[in-house]
């Protein structure tokens, strides 16, 4: 009895996790997933009107974010959650993920000023594709082979626009390219650990931990290029503190806040929408008009990742039908 009880409790917290939850509604849920996905398009916007070197952006990025999210911890009083054993225990680990975090985006800020906005974008956001292959690595979560196909076609998209970039706009294009997906490869690390570790603590602490480590491991980055981390020209100040609000707190805090009422697969899908937004952004604010390469090798990548988010949506609504039938029956 004991033991069937609780492989009912287990089968429960599951599917709490897969369906929406009833206090949501689509008037509630579909604006809130618009202002995520245009939040976080805005990113390479801001980034690109700062005149500061890349680095000195994530630091003030990270830092301005780390204070901003202390502020609303601070009001909510969620830093009691500090004095419990699992923030103790695991300190290295969220280290390691502020440090994680910092790489991603020294290497993303840097690619945004060697490519264009749109291979940029849609390289990076190739992350869930890498967090899919390391989940099978770290975590043994088995894909199946229409994820593995995603993955494929996905990759094959990135081998694509990387190849016209190098016989089109040249090796600095190409070094972008390259520093995009080594950014897509950090920010797949930075998820699993933030699934790992960032549930036993309210958002707002582990965000303030991780935007804070990763700021103070990109003071010793821009010593070693010897760049001046002080800026206060007002333009500047007002594009960081920008970078804080809108894309990192009315972004990600709110994909944070969404993932407590619906699928993660389909918060997920907000990144089809970033490189779609950022793209025209672009397009219309510094007239960067992709070429036909790029669009071929972006849209090829969009259709891999849809691919491997259809495939998790598909096993979410497989897990709920079979929990509907055993409880049922």
């Amino acid at each position: 009895m004991g033991v069937g009880l609780a492989v009912i409790r287990q089968r429960c917290r599951a599917m709490a996790e897969s369906l929406i939850d009833p206090s949501s509604s689509r008037r509630q849920i579909i604006p809130l997933l618009i202002l995520s996905v245009t939040m976080v398009s805005s990113a390479s916007i801001l980034i690109l009107f700062s005149s500061s070197h890349a680095f000195v952006k994530v630091f003030w990025r990270t830092m301005y974010g780390a204070l901003f999210m202390a502020s609303i911890g601070a009001a909510r009083g969620d830093f009691k959650t500090l004095r419990q054993s699992v923030t103790k225990e695991n300190y290295y680990w969220l280290i390691a993920i502020g440090i994680t975090l910092s790489l991603h985006f020294c290497t993303w800020f840097q690619s945004l000023s060697m490519t264009t906005v749109a291979a940029s974008v849609v390289l990076v956001d190739s992350s869930p594709i890498f967090t899919a292959i390391l989940s099978t690595i770290f975590l043994g979560e088995a894909l199946r082979r229409r994820s593995w196909v995603g993955i494929v076609i996905a990759l094959f998209g990135a081998v694509f626009l990387a190849w016209g970039d190098f016989g089109g706009s040249g090796v600095l294009a190409l070094g972008g390219d390259l520093l995009a997906l080594s950014g897509a490869v950090f920010l797949a690390l930075y998820f699993i650990g933030g699934r790992r570790f960032a549930k036993d603590m309210p958002i707002t602490v582990y965000t303030t931990i991780i935007y804070f480590i990763a700021a103070l491991f990109t003071v010793p980055i821009c010593v070693m290029f010897d760049l001046n981390i002080l800026v206060f020209e007002p333009k500047e100040v007002v594009i960081f503190i920008a970078l804080a609000i809108f894309p990192t707190v009315l972004g990600h805090s709110v994909n944070n806040y969404l993932l407590t009422k619906v699928p993660a697969y389909v918060v997920s899908s907000a990144v089809l929408g970033e490189p779609i937004g950022a793209a025209i952004l672009a397009a219309l604010i510094f007239l960067q008009i992709p070429g036909p390469i790029t669009i071929i090798g972006f849209m090829v990548i969009l259709i891999g990742i849809a691919m491997v988010l259809a495939d998790i949506a598909s096993r979410e609504r497989a897990k709920i039908s079979t929990f509907n039938d055993t409880n049922g029956s």
